[in-house]
């Protein structure tokens, strides 16, 4: 790993983990149990279950909408995903889908967008405006029973929900708004606190996108139009920003052998072919050594 000051940009080993482009590629998550990392494609719409070491990918079958958000597992190993109709189950045998909620039925210029689960195994969930800025999206909780709770309104973009390893903070980012926000979560009863501002980007184009936390607490988020990922500490510093070989990198997390290598999804959309001649990775999953370690993400306990 480079050695670089507090807040500056390095160029890491990042290399293309894959020779396939996605159009938006987003959701990179590990099973420890498999030895596999899961993706995918939001315009697709594709699950992709990639194996690193002998480097096969599989398009998975399933039932997807046009305007798939995020990925999820459940505790019997289903996938929760949410999309431009709701939050459903399928079933990975069959690819079947079935509904479980929709809060936002009612407003069809939304879409959901991104999906983790905190450590008490509730799904956070966010939405956006189908023009990824208009403040009309929410954001969301969803427990095990399935009573859904609305964390926040007004949303441009929801992104990137990520959690301390203690379970303590929950991370998510208004991307159109370039701030990365948190909440205090009650460690007994899983009570939400009110919003705080975690970090601002300055006025650039950059945004910020997918998050995850390493074993030390620090956010990794990827900075869509920044072609860098940023790695920021519990205390809402920058640490340092990684340089990437695109545009568009949409979301990161953690995965490999002993969680060492941090996995990178971007995206072609919207690129000009001149663009994608200066950067012809957009749309590759890439992989980085950061120095660091992640945490297993948990299962939707519902």
């Amino acid at each position: 790993m480079a050695v670089q000051p507090k807040g500056g940009c390095v160029v890491e080993h990042v290399e293309r983990a894959l020779d396939l482009c996605s159009v938006l590629g987003e959701g990179p998550l590990w099973r420890a149990a498999e030895r596999r990392l899961y993706w995918l494609d939001l315009r697709g719409p594709a699950i992709f279950r990639f194996d690193p070491v002998g480097g096969r990918n599989e398009k998975l079958k399933a039932e997807l909408p046009a305007g798939l958000g995020g990925m999820v597992f459940d505790k019997q190993g289903r996938w929760i995903i949410v999309d431009d109709a709701g939050i459903h189950r399928i079933d990975p045998a069959s690819g079947r889908r079935t509904d479980l909620a929709n809060p936002e039925a009612g407003h069809p210029e939304n879409s959901f967008n991104d999906a983790k689960v905190d450590r008490h195994g509730r799904l956070w969930t966010g939405s956006c405006n189908l023009d990824w800025v208009t403040p009309t999206g929410s954001f969301y909780m969803m427990d095990a029973a399935g009573n859904i709770t609305v964390i926040d309104r007004s949303i441009g973009c929801a992104n990137g929900p990520a959690f301390s390893p203690d379970g303590k903070r929950a991370y998510w980012t208004d991307s159109p708004a370039r701030e990365i926000y948190c909440y205090d979560i009650e460690s007994s009863t899983g009570a939400v606190g009110p919003r705080r501002s975690f970090h601002k980007f300055g006025a650039v184009a950059e945004q910020p996108d997918g998050m995850t936390v390493d074993g030390d607490g620090c956010l990794w988020v990827a900075l869509w139009d920044g072609w860098c990922v940023a790695q920021i500490r519990p205390d809402g510093k920058l640490e340092r920003r990684v340089k990437v070989p695109v545009p568009q990198p949409s979301a990161v997390g953690f995965g490999g052998e002993g969680m060492k290598q941090l996995y990178i999804t971007t995206a072609s959309l919207g690129l000009s072919d001149e663009q994608l001649r200066a950067a012809p990775l957009s749309g590759h999953l890439l992989v980085a050594d950061v120095g660091q370690r992640g945490i297993a993400e948990p299962d939707f306990a519902g």
